[in-house]
């Protein structure tokens, strides 16, 4: 992917980002930041711009973390799905050729009883 240049406005600074995600996704960032830091601002008075970029920083790490947990544990999950599904058509595949087999003996004993 070829890398963009993105330039973007945080709480009136700009930022120029290299980036391979095209600039709508960057902008779009860049104003959820701008609310985020803008709903803190206006709850807490004396708040700086650094410390709302901390609890944001906070708030979009807890976040993170907690979907990558959440990401890992599905995929555990899937895994385990796939490994029931395998040995499932296992033993749907045994099943199959007891009963081919099955129905080829019962065929052999009713030509056996007709003769």
């Amino acid at each position: 992917m070829a890398v963009n240049k993105v330039k973007i406005e945080v709480y009136n600074q700009n930022y120029t980002i290299n980036t391979q995600e095209d600039s709508g996704y960057v902008h779009s960032l860049a104003d959820e930041l701008n609310e985020q830091i803008a709903a803190l601002m206006a709850q807490s008075a004396g708040l700086s711009l650094n410390e709302a970029l901390v609890l944001c920083a906070i708030g979009y790490l807890d976040i993170y973390k907690k979907e990558r947990a959440n990401a890992d544990h599905i995929r555990v999950q899937l895994k385990d799905y796939l490994e029931d599904a395998a040995k499932a058509r296992i033993e749907v595949d045994e099943a199959r050729r007891n009963m081919e087999r099955i129905s080829r003996e019962l065929e052999m004993i009713k030509r056996n009883v007709r003769k």
